[in-house]
């Protein structure tokens, strides 16, 4: 499954709170990282940048830890 970076983080500044996405991203760097991504990648994603299963779980372990929140399944059904 493959989910657009830009979505997430647009659902998360507008559902969340205008700097949810940094939070989580920055919680989440030194993993991400590991797969090949920057930070000035993911605090301004190109349109077609997008996460696999492994990252999009570490996003929502992520999202869980600093908000408390799960992505809401219908979210991404929605997106995917």
């Amino acid at each position: 499954m493959k989910i657009k970076v830009l979505t997430l983080k647009n659902w998360c500044n507008k559902s969340i709170t205008p700097l949810a996405w940094q939070r989580i991203i920055i919680k989440i760097l030194p993993e991400m990282r590991d797969r090949g991504f920057e930070l000035n990648q993911l605090e301004d994603p190109a349109p077609d940048l997008a996460f696999g299963d492994e990252e999009f779980q570490l996003f929502t372990s992520s999202l869980d830890t600093v908000y408390k929140i799960t992505f809401p399944k219908e979210v991404l059904e929605k997106i995917t």
